[in-house]
């Protein structure tokens, strides 16, 4: 009898190792390389609000957020997070996602967000185009997902902006001087288009530009979104007028 329950658990365990490794060939070996995959850059160091990914607005995590609305808008092959914390793993595991371990040395206060990604991209040699996703721009929303895969077809890079009307000073030999406008003329809001900032959001880029350190190159496109979509979450104060926002509008 022993020997029999022995030979079961042999079988179901060798069962599911077949299953984790089908699940990972499927996620690495088989992705063609025109496939798009979406990736969320979630280290559980950060600082200004700990573990700022897993907080909740209206219910769901910042992260958790993000995946699905990437999810509904069906335009990628895998959606990854890039992570260097277990509840961050499990979280993104329970909505679907694929789960980078990242190593601790591509998870530090100093590391940048394009040494992260050529890390994802060298343990992903498959993986040619790929949407970076900020998790902390809480009201993305699928319409600007579709606009920039969209647009990404015939160009190398697609990222977000918002439009700005702010006028700019700048201080040149002790003197200041406008930057982004005349003096003589003072334009009204209505009069310009204002600038483009870049809102963080997302970035559409390919392998071959991250891989010399870039996200964007002169064939870019952009995807305005607006003003009141533009809200990113770093600091406990925009975490209470993100909260107030989906409250007014639930």
């Amino acid at each position: 009898m022993c020997y029999i329950i022995m030979i079961a658990l042999q079988i179901l365990c060798f069962t599911l190792v077949l299953q984790w490794n089908t699940a990972q060939v499927d996620a690495n070996s088989f992705c063609s390389t025109n496939d798009l995959h979406a990736l969320i850059l979630a280290r559980g160091g950060s600082k200004g609000i700990p573990l700022k990914n897993l907080v909740e607005v209206n219910g769901l995590s910042l992260l958790s957020r993000s995946i699905i609305t990437i999810s509904n808008s069906s335009c990628f092959k895998h959606i990854w997070v890039s992570t260097d914390d277990e509840k961050i793993a499990l979280e993104a595991k329970k909505y679907g996602a694929l789960v980078h371990i990242r190593p601790e040395e591509y998870a530090r206060d100093e590391t940048s967000s394009i040494e992260a990604i050529k890390e994802f991209l060298e343990a992903h040699q498959t993986i040619q185009n790929f949407a970076l996703f900020q998790c902390t721009s809480v009201f993305l929303k699928e319409k600007y997902i579709k606009e920039a895969v969209d647009k990404f077809q015939s160009h190398d890079c697609v990222f977000s902006v918002k439009r700005s009307h702010q006028l700019r000073w700048k201080l040149v030999d002790k003197q200041i001087l406008p930057d982004n406008f005349n003096l003589k003329a003072r334009p009204r809001r209505q009069d310009w288009k204002g600038d483009m900032v870049e809102a963080g959001m997302f970035y559409l880029s390919k392998r071959v530009l991250a891989t010399k350190g870039l996200l964007q190159n002169e064939n870019c496109a952009v995807v305005e979104i607006a003003a009141e979509d533009g809200l990113e979450i770093d600091t406990y104060r925009d975490l209470t007028i993100a909260r107030c926002i989906m409250d007014n509008n639930a």
